[in-house]
C-alpha cells in the first residue's frame, strides 16, 4: 500500500475470515455487513499499531502463530495502558472513579500541562496554537486559585455528570504523550482518519515490513460520550458547561489527526478486524463474529463469544479489565482473578 492510499479499499485487499480467504458467499455477506456498519453508527474508527507491541500484551511470542493472536484480540479487545499490570502507579484513575481526590488530581495535571513551555521538537507549535485559541481554558486551569472552585463546581454535579466532565478533561491530558497522566491513561487512541492511522502503524517501519497493523472499528450512536469521551458537541447534549462555570475547549492540540478516544479499549463486539502486511499483501484479518450475524443484523453490535474471556487474559499482561453495564452505561473495574 502506498501513502497516497489515504481510504480504505477493501476490494484490493486479501479478505481472510480464521486465516482463510474468504468464499464468494463470505465476501457478499461482509460487504452487506460494512455498509450497514458504516451507516448505523455513529463513528467509524481506525488505530494504528504495532505487532510486536501487541504480541507481547497479549503474551504471545515473536515467532507465535497469527491464529493465537487474531483468537486472542477477537475475544479481548484492544486495551488502554492502565490496564496493564506493570504502571509507574503514578497518577493512575479507575475507569469507575470519580471522587474529589480525582478531580484535584486532574486540576493539578491540567494547570501543569498548560504552563508547560515545551520549547523543542514539533509539539511546540502545538501547543502555542492551543494556547492561543483557547484562552479560557488556559486561564482557569493555570490560576491556581480555581482549584477549589473546580471541586465546588464538580460537587454540584449528579454522579453521571462527573463522570462525563471527567473524561472530557482527561481526553485532553491524554492526547498529548508528555502529559502525566498518559502513561497510566484508561484512555485509548483512535481516530476517523484512516491516514492518520497508517502513519503511526508504519512509523518508524520499513517499507515492506510486516509489523504494522491497523485495528478497523466503529462507535454506535447510543455509545457517543460513553464508550468514547465526549467531544464539545457531545458534551452540550449532556451538560451546559457554560452555565455551570467551567470552561470547554473547541479543538484539542493536534486537530488533523480526528482523534476520537476510546474509554477502556477498543471492545471486540465493534472490531470489524485489521490490516496487516504478508509479503506483497495487504491481508485484511475479520472478526469471526460478523459471520455469527444473519440477512437482519443491524450492523451495530457483533455478537461476540467472550465465555473463553477470563481463560485468555490469564497468560496476557493485563492486570484488571472492565465491565460496562447496559442498563445505565455504568463502567465497572476489576482485577484480574
Amino acid at each position: 500500500m502506498k501513502n497516497a492510499d489515504m481510504i480504505p479499499n477493501y476490494y484490493g485487499y486479501t479478505l481472510k475470515v480464521n486465516g482463510n480467504d474468504l468464499s464468494p458467499e463470505q465476501r457478499n455477506h461482509f460487504f452487506n455487513c460494512i455498509n450497514k456498519v458504516y451507516r448505523n453508527n455513529d463513528k467509524f474508527i481506525y488505530r494504528g499499531d504495532k505487532k510486536e507491541k501487541l504480541y507481547s500484551i497479549y503474551g504471545l511470542e515473536k515467532d507465535s502463530l497469527d491464529e493465537q493472536f487474531r483468537d486472542t484480540l477477537f475475544i479481548l479487545g484492544a486495551k488502554a495502558n492502565m490496564f496493564l499490570t506493570k504502571l509507574p502507579g503514578i497518577n493512575e484513575i479507575n475507569i469507575d472513579t470519580a471522587g474529589n481526590n480525582v478531580f484535584n488530581l486532574i486540576f493539578k495535571m491540567l494547570s501543569n500541562l498548560l504552563k508547560r513551555e515545551f520549547p523543542f521538537g514539533p509539539i511546540h507549535g502545538f501547543v502555542v496554537g492551543f494556547r492561543k485559541r483557547e484562552t479560557g481554558i488556559i486561564d482557569f486551569f493555570c490560576n491556581r486559585g480555581n482549584e477549589q472552585v473546580f471541586i465546588d463546581i464538580i460537587g454540584e454535579l449528579n454522579p453521571q455528570q462527573q463522570i462525563v466532565v471527567r473524561d472530557y478533561y482527561l481526553g485532553l491530558l491524554h492526547h498529548i504523550s508528555k502529559s502525566e497522566y498518559y502513561a497510566s491513561s484508561f484512555l485509548l487512541s483512535t481516530s476517523t482518519d484512516f491516514s492518520q492511522a497508517y502513519k503511526f502503524a508504519w512509523r518508524g517501519e520499513e517499507k515492506n515490513s510486516e509489523n504494522p497493523l491497523i485495528l478497523f472499528g466503529w462507535v454506535p450512536y447510543k455509545y457517543e460520550g460513553v464508550l468514547s469521551v465526549p467531544d464539545s458537541r457531545a458534551l452540550t447534549k449532556k451538560i451546559n458547561m457554560e452555565t455551570i462555570g467551567l470552561p470547554v475547549y473547541e479543538k484539542s492540540f493536534f486537530p488533523y489527526q480526528k482523534e476520537v478516544t476510546l474509554k477502556g479499549g477498543l471492545l471486540p463486539h465493534y472490531l470489524l478486524g485489521y490490516l496487516r502486511k504478508s509479503q506483497e499483501d495487504m491481508v485484511f484479518e475479520i472478526n469471526p463474529a460478523l459471520f455469527e450475524t444473519g440477512n437482519t443484523w443491524n450492523g451495530i453490535e457483533l455478537p461476540v463469544d467472550q465465555s473463553a474471556f477470563h481463560q485468555r487474559i490469564q497468560n496476557t499482561l493485563f492486570g484488571r479489565y472492565f465491565t460496562l453495564c447496559g442498563e445505565n452505561n455504568q463502567f465497572r473495574q476489576h482485577e484480574k482473578m
